[in-house]
């Protein structure tokens, strides 16, 4: 506050253009906001909001990856389990094959036929454990060809941070070759004696041979039934995983947005507001402007 009139001096005025350059700083803010949706448009806005939504916003994005590995990881279980479950089909036709085998009513035209259709399935599964993989990664054929490695090891990134046991998940998966079921042998190297190179014909007449098949295609089917099952135990946890995933990925992303998004209701009142300050502080600088000639009038006249 002050009294008096001055001369060389309009107190009134610069206090008017002063608020009035307050108001059109903080308008000038306010637009900026409401144009941006932003109501921390950059970090001298409020530096420590602006850290921890940067932090937040990494968080948020590391989320999403790990989200994606996820649904990569869950896409790759997903094709093993669909061509062991083709797998555990053929072992079903070939178990009847060596269940008709096994029978004294064949004769020796029905055993080669029954032994074809044997063999040939025994190769299609070899073909298939080949042939099944996910973006260029054999998934069922580790161990095929004699290999002493029978396991395909897997590792997705589920998680935002580099501890392993928290934020990885590791997936093993066992080979399908039809040498590794017992059904053939490997490049001429015999995987199980009694197993290996398996037909339905031997050179007995009591279908011993058979018998061996029947054996092996049982066992083969228990085998690859308890692949079947550890995948599925694999598939529920990560689809647990990605449940999670996403509850994060929302949480975080709404206290991001808690943070950086403007209340749109409440900064376009306030801007209704400065505008109105403005055009009131505009209206007084100009009244100001008129103290001096006042003055001015008053020395004139004496």
């Amino acid at each position: 506050m002050y009294n008096g009139l001055f001369i060389n001096s309009n107190q009134s005025a610069v206090i008017a253009e002063t608020n009035l350059q307050n108001t059109n700083n903080q308008l000038g803010q306010s637009l900026n906001e409401l144009s941006s949706g932003l109501q921390i448009t950059g970090a001298w806005v409020n530096p420590a909001g602006y850290e921890i939504a940067q932090g937040l916003n990494a968080t948020s994005l590391g989320i999403t990856q790990a989200t994606a590995n996820a649904n990569n990881g869950n896409s790759l279980i997903n094709i093993a389990s669909g061509a062991l479950s083709t797998i555990q089909g053929m072992l079903g036709t070939m178990q009847t094959l060596a269940t008709n085998a096994a029978n004294g009513t064949n004769s020796t035209q029905n055993l080669d036929a029954l032994n074809s259709e044997f063999t040939q399935l025994a190769s299609e599964i070899t073909q298939i454990a080949s042939s099944t993989s996910f973006n260029g990664l054999s998934l069922l054929n580790a161990g095929a060809g004699g290999s002493t490695i029978a396991v395909s090891d897997f590792t997705f990134q589920i998680g935002t941070n580099s501890n392993t046991t928290a934020s990885q998940i590791s997936v093993s998966i066992q080979g399908v070759a039809a040498n590794l079921l017992g059904l053939a042998s490997a490049g001429g190297t015999v995987i199980n004696s009694s197993l290996s190179n398996v037909t339905l014909v031997g050179s007995t007449t009591n279908n011993t041979s058979a018998l061996v098949a029947l054996s092996a295609v049982q066992a083969a089917i228990n085998q690859v039934s308890g692949i079947s099952g550890q995948l599925g135990s694999y598939q529920n946890r990560v689809t647990q995983i990605m449940a999670n995933l996403q509850t994060e990925g929302t949480n975080t992303s709404a206290a991001y947005d808690n943070i950086m998004d403007v209340n749109f209701a409440k900064e376009t009142s306030q801007y209704t507001l400065l505008s109105t300050l403005a055009q009131s502080g505009e209206a007084m600088l100009s009244q100001a402007s008129t103290v001096n000639q006042g003055l001015l009038n008053l020395v004139r006249a004496i």
